[in-house]
């Protein structure tokens, strides 16, 4: 009983509240995270999330802490790193411009760059990417939306099972479309053979 509060404890000094960080911009994520520690270098690992936002938009500071590098990282663009009291490195890049220096000292929300692009984009919009490992570790990434609040990766689609009585069958829901939505394409009658694209679910939004 000792030893797992013991862990409880180290876990909580560990990771730090979701509500106590920010989200650098105010758009929807384009790329989650993906990384795998036992293959940091295996192909397809994305060691944060991408964040899309018009181009020259501020970028904020997702947590407090002190800048230790400003400037250009060769494929990375403009980018930013932070460290926090807390231990952790928290980078930005991509950005289209630097207001912040090394050496400053950045609350939680300040501005620390704008939305670029810079360096080689891996999206076709202005976004920044935002990335977040322990500071002792050097493959020590986290996924970054486990700390910021109020969004989530999207679920995967659920089978909804029909009411007692209900003689509609069991479809599949993709999150955020409610039971008996559009799920398949619309057929013109004067034309079956043109199926209409259904319309677009809902995105997730990061906030």
């Amino acid at each position: 009983m000792r030893g797992l509060l013991l862990m409880l404890l180290v876990a909580l000094a560990v990771v730090p509240m979701a509500g106590a960080w920010t989200w650098p911009a105010d758009g929807p994520v384009l790329q989650p995270f993906a990384y795998d520690p036992a293959q940091p270098y295996a192909a397809g690992q994305h060691r944060g999330v991408d964040i899309a936002r018009d181009a020259g938009a501020t970028v904020r500071a997702p947590a407090s802490g002190s800048v230790t590098f400003a400037g250009t990282v060769p494929g990375s663009g403009k980018s930013v790193t932070l460290e926090t009291a807390d231990g952790w490195s928290v980078t930005l890049t991509h950005l289209g411009s630097i207001t912040a220096g090394k050496g400053a000292t950045v609350a939680e929300g300040d501005g620390v760059g704008t939305i670029g692009p810079s360096g080689d984009p891996e999206e076709s919009v202005p976004y920044v990417h935002l990335g977040v490992r322990l500071s002792a570790d050097p493959e020590g990434y986290v996924d970054p939306a486990g700390l910021l609040p109020g969004w989530a990766p999207a679920a995967p689609a659920v089978a909804v099972a029909p009411v007692v009585g209900d003689p509609t069958p069991p479809e599949a829901v993709a999150p955020g479309v409610a039971p008996g939505g559009p799920v398949d394409p619309v057929v013109d009658p004067a034309d079956p053979g043109a199926a209409a694209a259904a319309p677009p679910g809902p995105t997730a939004p990061p906030v």
